[in-house]
């Protein structure tokens, strides 16, 4: 099917939420979603933006759709001390109607353009392990399954255990932390602790 991958623009944060919103909701995790459009305009569109965010959009001749958004891939960027540049993915979506026509694959495509451009040696991302549909549309691009094959957890802190660890004093311990560590957070190399797989596989192409 014929459409339009570009870069997501400030404007469209209210479709984007509303997607996001959807793919929570096919995952059953509506209810963590705590963010909204203001949050997502501040947060990818400022500047240092924490994500990056490329949408597909209906091109001219689609009557009353034309220039609606029909999906999107929005991603980050990271570090590994392996292979050093890597990108994540954090959201694939499709509006259910255009599902199965490639344009999943055309987002990804187009985020594997991204990575090389800027060095990246490898795409992470994370599936729900119920998700076999999407499990195996990705295995279809070339995905490894490194649960799997290297045995490696997932782990999370959230936000009792993240505050929690943030103020310990690391008691003795000879290390002191200068105050300028936590004023620099913004330039790291992007957002942590992100819930991948609320974010992947409910919407492939």
């Amino acid at each position: 099917m014929e459409c339009t991958i570009r870069l997501a623009q400030s404007a469209d944060c209210d479709c984007l939420m509303a997607m996001i919103r959807e793919i929570a909701k096919y995952h059953n995790l509506l209810d963590e979603v705590k963010i909204n459009a203001q949050v997502l305009r501040a947060d990818g569109f400022g500047r240092e933006p924490f994500f990056r965010c490329l949408v597909a959009e209906l091109p001219p001749g689609q009557g009353d759709k034309q220039g609606h958004l029909i999906g999107y891939a929005l991603f980050f960027f990271g570090y590994s001390v392996n292979t050093g540049r890597i990108i994540y993915v954090e959201n694939l979506y499709v509006e259910s109607e255009f599902r199965g026509r490639g344009i999943g694959r055309q987002l990804m495509s187009e985020v594997a353009k991204v990575a090389l451009a800027r060095g990246c040696t490898e795409m992470k991302f994370s599936v729900a392990e119920w998700n076999a549909q999407a499990l195996a549309w990705y295995r279809r691009l070339g995905a490894q399954d490194k649960t799997e094959t290297a045995g490696w957890h997932a782990l999370e802190l959230e936000d009792e255990a993240l505050h929690r660890l943030a103020g310990d004093t690391g008691q003795g311990a000879g290390c002191s932390a200068t105050p300028s560590l936590a004023e620099g957070a913004d330039g790291d190399t992007g957002p942590r602790g992100s819930r991948l797989e609320a974010a992947t596989g409910s919407g492939q192409g």
